[in-house]
């Protein structure tokens, strides 16, 4: 897999030591991408708060695509597959309040709109929901979801240009009591050897894998 692993074995605490701290800093996946941008790696979409952007994913070119840091915010990730069979990405970044639903579905359809043309439309979706939950008092690793709109009006979207729904995914993250250097970003990687392979990195740098089978 030619997948750049951004996670870390262990996430480290605050130092007394502002160069140790900011090493630490630079080493959190969002701040290595960050820096990978800043050094002219044309491979990686950065998705910055109250911003959607899309590409079409290419071994020779974007391969990833990711957000700013999740702080009670929605992320919501489409990946479609297009006519010449390789993944076209979209993701999002709002914060959850009420006109901010409006301007995420306005800017998700923009995208659907954008690329229609080129979408295969014989093949389901891939849908990636980022939002936040809460976790359980009895349990701190147990994190449990809570009512969110934006999941039916994504839902109600997306059957705008598909007939048969989509392939789902709802991942919840916690949003209070994070340590310091805890990554909070939304991390869409696919293997440049085989585009079919995706990892999806989300809060707290818990990994998924997926064969799109696109």
């Amino acid at each position: 897999m030619s997948i750049v692993n951004l996670t870390r074995k262990f996430v480290p605490e605050l130092s007394r030591d502002t160069k140790q701290n900011l090493n630490f800093l630079n080493k959190m996946p969002e701040m290595r991408l960050w820096n990978m941008i800043k050094n002219g790696d044309k491979s990686i979409v950065h998705v910055g708060m109250n911003e959607c952007a899309a590409a079409r994913i290419t071994a020779e070119g974007i391969n990833t695509i990711y957000t700013d840091a999740l702080s009670g915010c929605n992320s919501v990730s489409i990946v479609m597959k297009g006519l010449d069979s390789k993944p076209i990405a979209i993701q999002s970044h709002y914060t959850p309040l009420k006109e901010s639903l409006k301007n995420q579905l306005a800017a998700l359809e923009k995208q659907l709109r954008t690329y229609d043309y080129y979408t295969d439309k014989t093949q389901e979706p891939k849908l990636f929901f980022n939002i936040r939950g809460l976790v359980t008092r009895a349990n701190p690793d147990e994190i449990i979801g809570v009512p969110n709109p934006i999941i039916n009006q994504v839902r109600l979207l997306l059957d705008k240009f598909f007939n048969n729904g989509a392939e789902e995914k709802i991942i919840y993250y916690k949003n209070n009591g994070r340590p310091a250097y805890f990554s909070s970003a939304n991390i869409l990687q696919f293997d440049k050897e085989n585009l079919n392979k995706l990892k999806l990195t989300t809060v707290g740098e818990k990994e998924h894998f997926f064969d799109l089978n696109f």
